[in-house]
């Protein structure tokens, strides 16, 4: 079925009917950490605390404390011996939603908000108690909790994955909007909670990655890490299974065959993963060919990017487009990626050199930009005009405050919106 979305023109708020509130906004997760989904979080927090909203964040006793003005945290228990916590489901994960879901149910039966903004799976104990007060919720939906679920190995649990989904329909059917980061995931939420208005607001560059480096910096880095001047791929991320490394890492034979020259470095991964990284690529005798830089400081991603000849996020599994894209399409240097929806709701042929998601397809796409650069600068250029018109941190603000002033003004309806892909 079409997917059904708020029009930025059904919520703008009349003259004067947008107002301050007071917001409870619940984020599963530790916060902060330079991952996917605390950076949206950290982005959104951002965005309300400066049009003058007063936002306390109910989140995981874990992470760093980003000092925003009018941002008040609110920090669930600790959990001994659970200070990693990994992303997607893990059993360390289900003990900080539990310890957040009890801080919750204290905030919202000593205090009084005007929005409860649920984050991912904290709609499941954020939502009762708020609408027992009758305070409206937001969903906020990240990625599809029941396919998250099934591809962790869940299926083969008789009922699990459709107990979850069944959960997520009720959810979502109760909230009074839903805010979605892409079109594979409205589509699912118009599918399940067809009458709900849902408000779909991409994801948007980290601030500060999205503005050029400056030449002293990139000359720093290229000393460091690409002293030779080599043809050099770059991948900005984590290493979590659906990022594709590993589609990535079984390109190498083609593309050292197409590019001999060439290099690859990888700007993420704790230090295990690049041990465990670095000796399997040296089994392969191709532990010459990439380079480790692991986690950086996310002011210094705009550098990183600037290094590349080409950018590649070789994604294998999940509907959400990763952030990481954003930031690619703003450096204005040519992207590589798999050809699936993740990518293609924001990307196409005209943007970045899209291939199969398979290593050979994966390699010779990324020597046909190493091999012709010219061929592919315009495609480069497209790509950061695009981020630069949809996907900026205005148009973010812009889409974000428009939903809230809509739930503040109690008139949130649905419009239907093409999903035409870019």
């Amino acid at each position: 079925m079409p997917a059904t979305a708020i029009d930025e023109s059904c919520l703008r708020a009349t003259p004067g009917s947008a107002r301050s509130a007071r917001i409870l906004l619940v984020a599963p997760q530790p916060f902060f950490e330079s991952r996917g989904t605390p950076l949206n979080v950290l982005a959104m927090v951002q965005t309300l605390c400066a049009a003058g909203h007063e936002v306390h964040l109910a989140t995981f006793a874990v992470g760093e404390t980003v000092p925003v003005p009018g941002l008040t945290y609110h920090r669930a228990a600790r959990i001994p011996g659970a200070d990693e916590v990994p992303i997607g489901f893990s059993l360390r994960k289900i003990a900080h939603d539990a310890a957040l879901a009890a801080l919750v149910t204290r905030l919202l039966a000593k205090q009084r908000f005007d929005v409860v903004h649920a984050v991912e799976e904290s709609i499941f104990f954020a939502m009762p108690l708020a609408l027992a007060r009758g305070i409206p919720v937001i969903g906020d939906v990240d990625s599809c909790l029941s396919e998250q679920l099934a591809d962790r190995g869940l299926r083969h649990v008789p009922g699990a994955v459709s107990l979850v989904r069944v959960a997520e329909r009720a959810a979502l059917r109760r909230a009074r909007l839903v805010i979605t980061v892409c079109r594979a995931l409205t589509e699912m939420v118009a599918a399940r909670a067809p009458d709900v208005p849902v408000a779909q607001i991409e994801d948007c560059p980290p601030e500060g990655t999205d503005r050029p480096a400056d030449a002293a910096s990139v000359a720093a880095l290229r000393r460091q890490w690409n002293p030779d001047g080599a043809p050099l791929v770059v991948y900005t991320g984590n290493f979590a299974p659906y990022q594709g490394l590993d589609l990535l890492f079984g390109a190498l034979p083609t593309l050292a065959a197409l590019a001999p020259s060439a290099r690859v470095l990888l700007v993420g991964g704790t230090a295990a993963e690049i041990a465990s990284a670095r000796s399997a690529l040296a089994q392969c005798g191709l532990g010459d060919f990439v380079r480790f830089a692991g986690r950086q400081p996310l002011e210094s991603m705009s550098a990183f990017t600037a290094l590349a000849d080409v950018l590649v996020s070789p994604r294998s599994e999940g509907d959400n487009t990763p952030l990481k894209i954003f930031a690619y399409m703003a450096s204005g240097r040519p992207i590589v990626a798999t050809d699936r929806d993740t990518h293609t709701q924001v990307l196409d042929q005209t943007s970045a050199l899209l291939c199969a998601a398979t290593p050979g397809a994966l390699g010779e796409a990324l020597g046909a930009v190493l091999n012709d650069p010219a061929a592919f600068a315009g495609r480069a250029l497209e790509a950061s005009a695009r981020a630069a018109r949809d996907f900026s941190r205005a148009a973010f603000a812009r889409k974000l405050l428009a939903a809230y002033d809509s739930v503040l003004a109690g008139r949130a309806s649905v419009c239907s919106l093409p999903t035409s892909k870019p």
